[in-house]
C-alpha cells in the first residue's frame, strides 16, 4: 500500500515537472537559495564546455570563488567554498519526468551532509519516502550482539551521525560513507571498529525512490 501510495504521489510530482529540460535548463532556473551569488552569466560560464575538465574557479564577490569539479549530461558537482561542496542530480521518474536531488556537504575535519527533492521547477519535495534514513546504527554490522557489554561500551562513544553523501556522475546511485572514524579518538575508534561494517552503504535509486 505505501509504495502505491508513493507511486500516485511521483506522478502528482510529474505533473509539476518538465519531462523535456536538461541540466543546461535547471542550472540557469536553479534559485539562489541553492547555490549563493550567482547570476545568469556565472550559470553559464559553470555549464559551459562539459569535456573542460580543468575550470577555473569564478568569482562571486562576497560569496567567494566557486568551482565545477565535474559534470555529466545530468549531474554537476561544485566545489563552494574551501569547506562545501554542493551536488545537483536530475532523476528519472517512472512516468518519464524528473525530479532533482541536492547533496550539501560541509567538510571541517570530518564531513557531513544534507539531502533535498525537487521538482524541476524548484519546488521542495519531501524527502520522507524518497531516501530511507541512515544514522549511525546504519553502520553496525547486523550480526552484532547489542546487549553485550564491549558493544555497549564501545557504542556510548558514538554521540553523533556523521554521514558523507555522494551522487555518481554516471549512475543514480547514492553512497553514504561513515564519519565515525574521524570524530572519534583513535581509543574509542578501535573498540567500535570490529562492530562497523567494512564497505559504504550504497543507495539504488529505482525511478521510485532510494534503495
Amino acid at each position: 500500500m505505501k509504495r502505491v501510495i508513493l507511486i500516485l504521489f511521483i506522478s502528482i510530482v510529474g505533473l509539476t515537472s518538465i519531462s523535456g529540460q536538461n541540466l543546461n535548463d535547471l542550472i540557469s532556473s536553479m534559485p539562489d537559495n541553492i547555490v549563493f551569488g550567482l547570476d545568469a552569466g556565472m550559470k553559464d560560464m559553470l555549464i559551459a564546455n562539459p569535456e573542460d575538465t580543468a575550470k577555473l574557479p569564478i568569482e562571486r564577490g562576497t560569496y567567494g570563488s566557486i568551482k565545477r569539479l565535474a559534470i555529466s549530461a545530468d549531474y554537476i558537482s561544485l566545489q563552494t567554498s574551501d569547506a562545501g561542496i554542493t551536488q545537483i542530480k536530475m532523476l528519472p521518474l517512472i512516468n518519464d519526468s524528473k525530479i532533482v536531488c541536492v547533496v550539501k556537504t560541509v567538510c571541517g575535519g570530518i564531513c557531513d551532509s544534507q539531502v533535498q527533492f525537487y521538482t524541476t521547477k524548484w519546488l521542495p519535495i519531501n524527502q520522507k519516502d524518497l531516501l530511507p534514513v541512515i544514522t549511525k546504527d546504519s553502520f553496525i554490522k547486523t550480526d552484532v550482539d547489542r546487549n553485550s557489554q564491549s558493544f555497549g561500551n564501545a557504542y556510548a562513544a558514538l554521540d553523533m551521525t556523521a554521514i558523507k553523501l555522494s551522487m555518481s556522475a554516471d549512475n543514480t546511485t547514492l553512497t553514504a560513507k561513515s564519519e565515525i572514524k574521524g570524530y572519534l579518538s583513535e581509543e574509542d575508534y578501535k573498540k567500535i571498529e570490529p562492530y562497523l561494517i567494512d564497505e559504504p552503504i550504497i543507495l539504488n535509486w529505482d525511478k521510485i525512490s532510494f534503495k
